[in-house]
This record gives C-alpha cells, structure tokens and sequence, in this order.
C-alpha cells in the first residue's frame, strides 16, 4: 500500500501532459547575441523544460544558406530529433524542407515568410510535404497598420501633422510585409510616406539611415521601423536634434523598448510573438500525445497587441518576468482544457500570471 501511494504522489506532482518524453530542434534563424530571437528561445526553454521535452537550438547566422548548411550538419551528426521548429528563408523553404521529408521528421513553421511565387511552389502544410505539420504565425501586414496607427495617433494627439519616414529590414517577405501594412494604412489617412530604407534589423545601420532621411526630409517627425532595435537606432539618430519632437515605434516588445516608452522616449511597439516559438511546442505537446487537433488544423494564427505610452503600465507584469517558467504552459493545452481553438493571447497569459503569487 505504501508503494502505491508513493508512486502515486509521484504521478501526481508531474506535469499534467508530459505522458512521454519526445525531442524537438528549434532551429533558430538569427544568432545568440539577437535581443528577440534570443528572448523567443528562452521562453521556449521553459516551455520545453515545463512539458518533459528535449529541446536543442541551433542557430541560422541571419542567412539562408547558413540555416541550411547547420541543419544539414545537425542531422548528420546527432540523433533524429522528433520534430523540428524553424521559420524558412524565402528563397531556401523547399531545400530545407525536402531535407526534413528525406529524414522523415514532422516540422513546423514560425511565421508566414513565404509568399508569391514560392508560396505556390511550397503550398500549405501538409499540401506539398507530408510532414510539414502546421504554421505558427501572426499578420505582419496587421502589424504594420498597428504600429502605423499607433504612430499616427500619437502624433494627431500632440496636435502636429504627421511626416513618415519607414526603415524597413531586409529585402523579404516578412519585412515587406510589415511596410505594405503601413503603406496601406497611410493611404487610409491620405498621408504620404516620404520613403523607405532597409538597414538589414541592424541598429547601426538604422542610426545612419535615418540620419540621411532626416537630413533629405528635415520635416520628418514620424519613424516607423519594422523592429525594435532598429527603433532603438533611430532614437540615436534623433538624439543630434535638440528642440523637435519625433514619434518613433517598432515591432518586437524589446524590454529596454518598453522602458523608453514609459519615460516618453519611444513611442509605440507591437509584439507578443516572442511566444511563438513556445506555442509551436505547447502545439506539438498535444501533438505527440494524441491531440488530434494538428490533423484537421494547419495554420495557428495568433495576435499581436500594440503597447503606448497610454497602457504601457498594464505591461508591467511582463517586465517583471525574469524566469519564464513561471508562465503555466500546461494551461493552453488543449487536452487540458475544453477549448476547441487555442487560446494563444495575452489578456489569457495575463490573466494567468496574476492568479499566480508572485514572478519570479
């Protein structure tokens, strides 16, 4: 009897999902130094730490052809992993793909970076490739209105006429994406945007970029930049022009983006999908236990939420986050849960976190 109940109070203090140990590869597409690939890999450690998973990362170099050789050499080398998590390259989605079908191992990608001719070529999860899963990922396009609009308001409501300028990442799908949403917001105003650069998610770059902007279009005040480090790069740009009020935004919920937001520095940032790479796994969790929901679902869109000076401080519960396994992952499993969908959203996560007693 006293066996019984021991290995009963053990069962019980395991994690509600983790039913069997399995291993994923999160190939991410930056380097270890990147602020939000880094932040996005970490919330996925604990999420893999959280549900019994085997999780290893390697690292794409911010270059397709990187990408692809590291995951070439991390499949010859190492066990098969289960599953794989990366985002695709434009350019480069079959090659990596067809890898992963040779080896036979299930994947899913983060955000929806192909598109146009090559979306046609690759086709939806599980059209071309068997064994691509699903797709995790928001709408740049809605993003780039997000910011846009942010932006726009914030400078309507210090009473001066908005002037853009926009600084883009790289040439691809997922910066441009980002700039057409502004543009189209823009015509919705008829305001027009003076032009767009590229500095390549590089904040030196972007420092020198907007200083030639401003030096070309000195009535700019509004600097609209596809992340957050750019963002951070034109604040220093803006810092040699004493006396002028400038409303910079980015995307990627930085942590020293949302203090400068709250001191009146920066003005606006969108984000929440630091998450995504945790809601991949949570999905597959569901996955490898039986869940049948990736069968019939292929694509998990998730929202992004704009933060402002005007609700910067109900934010503040996500600053105060240093350890990210405080988050209760087993909380947006479906098998856990009575929902059809998942409920991948912030007002939940918060929701949450403040039932908890304290962050850590």
């Amino acid at each position: 009897m006293r066996v019984i109940l021991s290995v009963l109070i053990l069962l019980c203090s395991l994690p509600l999902f983790a039913v069997e140990q399995f291993s994923v590869l999160f190939v991410n597409p930056s380097v270890k130094a990147e602020p939000f690939w880094q932040k996005v890999t970490a919330v996925m450690q604990a999420a893999a730490t959280h549900s019994n998973v085997r999780l290893d990362i390697i690292y794409g170099g911010c270059n397709r052809h990187i990408q692809l050789e590291e995951l070439r050499h991390y499949l010859k080398y190492n066990a098969t992993p289960d599953y794989v998590v990366l985002i695709n390259y434009p350019g480069g989605a079959e090659q990596s793909m067809n890898l992963l079908e040779s080896h036979k191992i299930k994947f899913i990608t983060l955000e929806e970076t192909i598109l146009g001719a090559e979306r046609q070529q690759i086709g939806k999860p599980s059209e071309h490739f068997k064994y691509w899963l699903a797709e995790v990922y928001h709408d740049n396009f809605e993003a780039g209105i997000q910011l846009g609009k942010a932006l726009f308001d914030n400078a309507k409501q210090a009473k001066q006429e908005p002037k853009f300028v926009a600084i883009n990442g790289h040439y691809g799908t997922e910066s441009d994406t980002r700039s057409n949403g502004l543009s189209h917001y823009l015509r919705t105003q008829h305001v027009e945007l003076e032009q767009v650069v590229y500095a390549n998610w590089n904040k030196t770059e972007a420092t020198e970029k907007v200083r030639r902007l401003l030096h070309r279009y000195p009535q700019t005040n509004v600097i609209w930049c596809a992340s957050d480090l750019m963002a951070l790069g034109a604040l220093d740009a803006v810092k040699e022009k004493s006396g002028k009020r400038y409303f910079i935004g980015g995307i990627d919920w930085l942590d020293d983006n949302l203090r400068l937001i709250e001191q009146g520095r920066l003005t606006a940032s969108v984000g929440g999908h630091f998450m995504m790479g945790a809601w991949a796994l949570i999905s597959l969790v569901d996955h490898h236990n039986g869940h049948p929901y990736l069968q019939t679902h292929h694509e998990i869109k998730f929202k992004l939420g704009v933060i402002t000076n005007q609700n910067v401080t109900s934010y503040h519960w996500l600053s105060d986050i240093t350890d990210w396994s405080v988050i209760p992952f087993d909380a947006f499993l479906l098998r856990n849960t009575r929902n059809a969908e998942y409920r991948f959203d912030f007002d939940t996560l918060q929701t949450l976190l403040t039932e908890k007693p304290a962050l850590h």
